[in-house]
């Protein structure tokens, strides 16, 4: 399929596609290396995950140990397991939000036009603009 000026749009769509499965690539790298914490019971509790959601390490204040206490241990440790994956979710959530920030070139579409190769200037002034050719 031939767009303006001749550009291959399937080519373009392409290499678009590769951009956002590098784009994916590396955000997925990235979030295996950053932790997030979660704890409850003032801090007795505590579950250090990655971004991508794997539990790393649990930490539980000696004090709790006691067959006893045994429910609310358990109870701890699972709001714990959740505070954390809540925060690795809002990492994760973040992070897309910045990959793709910056796909398009860094605050709305300005960067698509120079993903796609400068189609500004067979375009409409209006859509050249969005595009991001001037």
């Amino acid at each position: 399929m031939t767009g303006p000026g001749g550009m291959d749009l399937n080519a373009l769509m392409g290499n678009v596609m590769k951009q956002a499965e590098e784009a994916k690539i590396r955000l997925e790298a990235e979030l295996r290396e950053k932790t997030v914490e979660g704890s409850t019971g003032g801090g007795l509790v505590k579950v250090t995950a990655t971004g991508a959601g794997e539990v790393r390490t649990v930490s539980i204040d000696a004090s709790l140990i006691d067959p006893n206490e045994k429910d609310m241990l358990e109870d701890l440790v699972a709001a714990a397991v959740n505070v954390a994956m809540k925060k690795a979710n809002e990492l994760r959530e973040e992070a897309q939000k910045g990959q793709l920030g910056n796909m398009m070139g860094g605050g709305g579409l300005g960067g698509l036009g120079n993903m796609m190769g400068g189609l500004g200037g067979g375009l409409p002034p209006d859509i050249s603009k969005l595009l991001g050719g001037g």
